[in-house]
């Protein structure tokens, strides 16, 4: 009787391993290097995102909680813009440009700068935006003409579920390969060389990839987090200020973003002003307006809560943040209400100042827990920041515009905001990054498109007329026009060396 082949299952390191193969074949076939390729998968990634919102905005409810408008507000649009951008860019980004050359190789030589891709790059995404986190790099690297191996949020299941089926229909799956793996399966996957890691984090598992990494002298992109600082100065207009902080910090994603802010340092003139300003604004967000004095009356209102607070992601993010709040149990200013563990919903809540060795003065919060710290001064405040790792955001709010160049001079972040919160991201023409802790590199619009590729300089000259003063034997002439040439001085210069007009220097 004939014995039937028993398949083995492949183990997690053969799947990579073939993965990795596949993609570099792909790259090597030049595949992904053709304008019309890369403008493909752009359109075709815009087209998934339109034509699955329903499905993708309930996998984000699902993972989250997000409400279908703060799915497409903090993901989907956000996405759509940058599709447009490498939609309207890819051809003029693509384009070789000229480099400026001295004076004496500008008649014998051309010089341009090309962007090449790297090749198969790796991108990390995170959990708390799985949509935005995974596709925003991807495209930026598929827009360069690189090969991308994405590992998406095992955390948010839901969403690392609908990406695997998705991609797949929409883009090349030879040069878009969705790798699933857990947590310490990311450790094999570092084992192998890529042509660039690109990773969205915490700082703890940024300096693992970066060990990794050095291995095989990738580069790597660290988009990281932090404790973002806020400084309100005694000029600040108090009631706008809160509402921002509010809208910002509690209701996009209940505090679990990278620039989010974590503590407010508030000038001491305007701290219990402040504090009843900003529950002021939480509790308006969740009472209706009356018809009469809202501005949408002819629409159907909305469940307040589901539209304002998503969930905490799991039971573990959950019972830290519970964990840290019983630390300080005693400061609790203000919630909104009771925590949820079935629901794993905890309600915005202040705590004003805080021991300064508690958990939630050490840790980057990632939740829906404000610090309020109050400040003799605004010189004050700027020590404070000066004294913790830079952070991811910086924001300060004050009528005194010389006061906010002057903070953003003296302190150190991936970005400064002034009178705002959370609103840079959304600026295709800014670079988002940060900077020591907080990270290192940047992506968005053309700084995305830079990031995955290589800036190659390509230089020209012609073989005619050949010039005999740049070899030896050297004489005293020939040596200062060469230094006068390295050191790019006049062709007048030169010109009175070689005719005798100017006596050559001493070697």
């Amino acid at each position: 009787m004939a014995e039937e082949a028993i398949q083995e299952t492949p183990s997690i390191t053969q799947l990579a391993e073939t993965t990795l193969s596949d993609a570099r074949n792909t790259f090597r076939d030049g595949i992904t290097r053709p304008f019309a390729w890369r403008i493909t998968q752009v359109q075709a990634l815009k087209n998934m995102i339109d034509e699955h919102e329903a499905d993708i905005c309930a996998s984000l409810f699902d993972d989250l909680g997000k409400s279908s408008f703060e799915a497409n507000y903090s993901e989907l649009d956000p996405l759509r813009n940058t599709c447009d951008y490498f939609l309207k860019n890819i051809k003029k980004l693509m384009k070789p440009t000229s480099a400026a050359l001295p004076w004496y190789m500008q008649s014998s030589a051309k010089a341009t700068i090309t962007p090449e891709p790297l090749g198969v790059v790796l991108v990390f995404s995170a959990w708390n935006f799985p949509l935005l986190l995974a596709l925003d790099p991807l495209v930026a690297a598929v827009a360069a003409g690189n090969v991308v191996v994405l590992k998406p949020a095992e955390l948010a299941k839901s969403t690392c579920t609908i990406l695997k089926q998705l991609l797949p229909q929409y883009l090349d799956p030879r040069a878009v390969k969705v790798f699933e793996a857990t947590r310490q399966e990311c450790a094999m996957l570092l084992e192998l060389k890529f042509d660039k890691i690109f990773y969205t984090g915490s700082p703890r598992i940024g300096r693992i990839i970066m060990e990794a990494a050095a291995k095989h002298l990738t580069p790597v992109t660290l988009e990281l987090g932090g404790k973002n600082p806020v400084i309100v100065d005694s000029t600040a207009d108090i009631f706008v200020v809160a509402r921002r902080l509010a809208a910002t910090k509690w209701v996009i994603n209940s505090g679990q973003t990278c620039i989010a802010p974590d503590y407010v340092l508030v000038h001491s003139d305007v701290m219990s002003l402040f504090l009843e300003a900003l529950k002021e604004a939480l509790i308006s967000f969740v009472t209706p307006l009356p018809p009469h004095e809202s501005a949408y009356a002819d629409e159907e209102p909305t469940d307040p809560q589901e539209q304002c607070f998503p969930h905490i992601i799991n039971a573990e993010s959950f019972a830290r943040l519970q964990r840290l709040l019983e630390e300080v149990k005693d400061n609790i200013n203000f919630t909104l209400g009771q925590a949820a563990e079935e629901t794993l919903m905890i309600m915005p809540t202040i705590v004003v100042n805080p021991p300064p060795d508690c958990g939630l003065m050490q840790e980057e919060i990632f939740g829906p827990i404000l610090l309020v710290l109050e400040v003799e001064s605004t010189e004050s405040a700027i020590d404070f920041v000066n004294s913790r790792p830079q952070p991811l955001a910086l924001y300060l709010f004050t009528s005194n515009e010389e006061l906010g160049k002057e903070v953003a001079q003296r302190t150190s972040s991936g970005s400064v905001v002034v009178n705002d919160v959370g609103v840079q991201f959304n600026v295709e023409s800014f670079p988002f990054g940060g900077v020591g802790e907080s990270g290192m590199g940047s992506y968005h619009g053309k700084f995305g498109f830079h990031t995955f590729s290589h800036m190659k300089p390509l230089l020209v000259t012609k073989t005619h007329g050949d010039d005999p003063t740049r070899y030896p034997p050297y004489t005293k002439k020939s040596k200062a026009i060469l230094r006068a040439c390295l050191r790019n001085q006049s062709i007048l210069t030169v010109l009175l060396i070689k005719f005798g007009f100017k006596k050559p220097s001493k070697f």
